[in-house]
């Protein structure tokens, strides 16, 4: 019989090996086969406020934020994450246990105009804690920390900006839909879309659509607001034929956002978004220390996780 800590060990040295050739760090994601097609929890939580509808425009409107100047927007950002995860044992005999993680994060988000009609976007002040449950403990430990800045230059007066590949970055994505072309009330419209996926080593692309839907005019602290609402599905993932396994990803969700069309910028928004993942690939060739001799090596790697996401602004008066 392995010993346990032959056992540790070997786990170690695979989880070590993989994370090296197969970095997640785009999305957090999925949970099993077949994906859930349930949506997130955190749905019921987006309509909570209740604003008094006004007259629409006859025609359509375009909406854009003004970054003429030397505007400051600036927002009270939250974030929620709920992460489940569950990696296939590497002992062959032994049933492999879903783990659970929360995260709790609150900060100061703002877009700060450059006066040539771009801004940059800045999440500043980003307070987290993560509860995380430990192996062979009742209780689960409590973790915080005070997360870097994350700065986005570029961002345009339609809402267009070239994001990179963290997971912080990806969810900033979906704050502040501004539809492509005008629109009237009940009128919607589809926006390409797609995150980055590293399976392996080799950059992938999940590819879907954000569909926005202006359904309403409402009045916001006295001011006139569209209601924007988005639908966002990103679930096609073309795997070439020469990745070995099957690699799943799918990203689902709901918006509902409020802008000031007269002051031109968001007043409020919330997003509710699962993301799910699942990976069963051939474990890389390695060459283990001599202590784990006798170990036998499954050839398959197999790794799950959801991420359920809300994330909330709200504008703060300067």
């Amino acid at each position: 019989m392995t010993s346990p800590s032959k056992k540790t060990m070997i786990t170690f040295y695979v989880t070590i090996a993989l994370s090296l050739v197969f970095s997640m760090k785009a999305i957090i994601a999925g949970e099993s086969l077949p994906l859930p097609n349930g949506g997130s929890t955190f749905l019921d939580q987006l309509e909570i406020d209740s604003y008094p509808s006004l007259p629409s425009p006859n025609e359509a409107a375009l909406f854009r934020w003004d970054f003429s100047g030397k505007q400051v927007y600036q927002y009270e950002f939250s974030q929620i994450v709920l992460v489940t995860s569950e990696i296939g044992n590497m002992h062959g005999n032994e049933v492999s246990k879903a783990s659970h993680q929360s995260i709790q994060g609150d900060g100061k988000l703002s877009l700060k105009s450059e006066g040539n009609k771009s801004a940059r976007l800045v999440l500043e002040n980003l307070t987290m804690s993560m509860e995380v449950e430990i192996p062979e403990s009742d209780e689960p430990q409590i973790i915080q920390s005070q997360a870097p800045p994350i700065v986005i230059q570029g961002v345009q007066e339609d809402g267009s900006m070239k994001l990179g590949n963290s997971g912080q970055e990806i969810l900033l994505k979906t704050l502040f839909p501004i539809p492509p072309k005008p629109l009237k009330v009940g009128q919607s419209v589809s926006v390409p879309a797609e995150m980055p996926f590293n399976a392996m080593g080799s950059l992938l692309h999940v590819k879907g659509k954000t569909d926005i839907k202006l359904s309403d005019y409402v009045q916001v602290n006295g001011k006139t607001c569209a209601k924007l609402e988005t639908e966002i599905d990103i679930s096609t993932l073309n795997v070439p034929v020469e990745l070995k396994g099957e690699y799943q990803c799918q990203i689902k969700g709901r918006s509902i956002f409020f802008f000031n069309v007269e002051d031109k910028h968001f007043v409020a928004g919330r997003v509710a978004m699962l993301m799910s993942m699942h990976v069963e690939a051939p474990i890389p060739k390695m060459n283990f220390p001599k202590e784990t001799e006798g170990i036998d090596i499954p050839e398959t790697f197999k790794m799950s996780m959801d991420s359920d996401n809300f994330l909330s602004v709200n504008y703060a008066e300067n």
